[in-house]
């Protein structure tokens, strides 16, 4: 009778240990090191999570150069895309998610990149125009004058 006691215990008591564990094996995760997980510098950089102050006329022309992006975009959709890609941005959807929903052919999206590489370089160009001379120096000396220094 005690032989036949033992052998469902040890049994049991193999699982138990198994799946005790198997438990902590699966519910592992693995630590992030700083050798191993690169960073982007975008998560570290102070100034990529400053808003940007921009004048009224910097606003005004990315405003214009966005809708003339939306507008030449539209000319290249057919009325079904179109209704969509306008509902869309009424909506205040991402242009992107926009764009790879409306089932574009191959010559459309080529077109719809270049709208958007052109686009991205306005709003740099626009973007740039911000840096004030004062802040272009980044290293703090001050630029030469013409006149002779007296000793």
């Amino acid at each position: 009778m005690s032989i036949n006691s033992i052998k469902p215990f040890s049994v049991f008591s193999a699982i138990f240990a198994f799946a005790t564990i198997l438990n902590g094996v699966v519910l592992a995760a693995p630590v992030p090191n700083s050798a191993t997980t690169p960073v982007l510098k975008t998560q570290t950089s102070a100034a990529s999570h400053q808003p940007i102050k921009l004048t009224k006329q910097q606003r005004l022309q990315i405003q214009l150069a966005r809708q003339q992006r939306d507008k030449d975009i539209q000319a290249l959709l057919n009325p079904s895309q179109a209704t969509k890609f306008k509902a869309a941005l009424q909506s205040r959807q991402r242009i992107r998610i926009v764009l790879k929903s409306l089932g574009l052919n191959q010559e459309q999206q080529k077109q719809v990149q270049s709208i958007l590489q052109t686009y991205n370089l306005q709003v740099k160009k626009i973007l740039s125009s911000q840096v004030s001379p004062a802040t272009s120096n980044s290293v703090g000396i001050a630029a030469p004058t013409s006149q002779p220094i007296n000793k």
